[in-house]
């Protein structure tokens, strides 16, 4: 176990801000890691797609287990924890990186797309199954990236790649618009994706309700009654059910005291933490580190 949870950011053999590797190609990178272990739970500070082409293979995002058959593809999102599996080299897929530099670079493609559903693992599971695509599987799609990925002549290498990705995250949200609850609104979709973002960098910070609200420039009731929509939940609970995630990821994965840990999500005395824990889980956070 790491002192703190390790945070992973984009790296990349070559000058594009994207990766398209193999399964193979994937396991043999990860078997060079020296900073991390990559079979452990760590922080990812980019977006991963994973596309199992053949055989199953199980990946982790935030504690809970995921099985990929052939046509799967799951979607990790920036900032959400994960690790792999060393059943990878037993299957054979895809695993496409890209990070926050591709997509500025490509904003004029890629700011088009409403992607409110596809990372929103608060909302939407972060798995996609070849029976739920109405036969319009991400297979394909991932074929011609690689391909383009490889192809030697590089003139307009990152625009096609940008292209050919805008392809598939379209596809996978549009399956996924299909599976989700109709007649929601997108302007609300868009305020909830917002909310979550602010939430993220923010939640030490401050577990306002309001203040998040005022961030938005909507009111309270409005911004409660999104939530609810979406998730069931009030903003209240939303963002408690959302602090309690981050407690559990130190706890698992850091060997931070519980001291330190309240500091990093937002409590002045390890003791509020504590009790808030405990109200939540029915679990004190030593108690719940010594289970997992």
């Amino acid at each position: 176990m790491t002192h703190d949870l390790p945070k992973i950011e984009f790296k990349s053999d070559f000058e594009l801000d994207i990766e398209v590797m193999t399964f193979a190609e994937t396991f043999d990178k990860l078997g060079l890691s020296t900073s991390h272990d990559p079979f452990s739970p760590h922080r990812i500070l980019f977006h991963l797609i994973i596309i199992v082409t053949k055989n199953t293979y199980e990946h982790v995002v935030d504690f809970k287990s995921y099985t990929l058959v052939e046509g799967s593809s799951i979607f990790v999102s920036k900032n959400q924890i994960h690790h792999f599996n060393k059943e990878l080299i037993n299957a054979e897929g895809y695993c496409i990186i890209f990070n926050s530099s591709f997509v500025d670079k490509s904003h004029y493609l890629l700011s088009t797309l409403n992607l409110n559903r596809l990372f929103n693992y608060h909302i939407e599971t972060p798995v996609i199954h070849q029976s739920k695509t109405d036969h319009d599987n991400l297979i394909s799609t991932a074929h011609n990236l690689r391909n383009e990925y490889m192809f030697s002549n590089g003139f307009g290498k990152s625009q096609i790649l940008s292209n050919l990705l805008n392809v598939l995250l379209l596809k996978a949200e549009r399956t996924k618009e299909n599976q989700s609850v109709k007649d929601i609104n997108m302007h609300w979709l868009e305020k909830f994706t917002a909310f979550k973002d602010i939430l993220e960098d923010e939640f030490a910070n401050t577990r306002s309700s309001r203040y998040y609200a005022s961030k938005l420039f909507i009111s309270y009731k409005f911004l409660n009654d999104i939530v609810k929509t979406l998730t069931g939940k009030t903003v209240k609970a939303f963002i408690d059910d959302f602090v309690i995630i981050e407690i559990k990821r130190y706890l698992v994965t850091t060997s931070l005291s519980i001291k330190e840990i309240s500091y990093k999500t937002g409590f002045e005395e390890p003791t509020n933490m504590g009790k808030f824990f405990r109200k939540n889980t029915g679990f004190t956070p030593l108690k719940f580190r010594n289970k997992t």
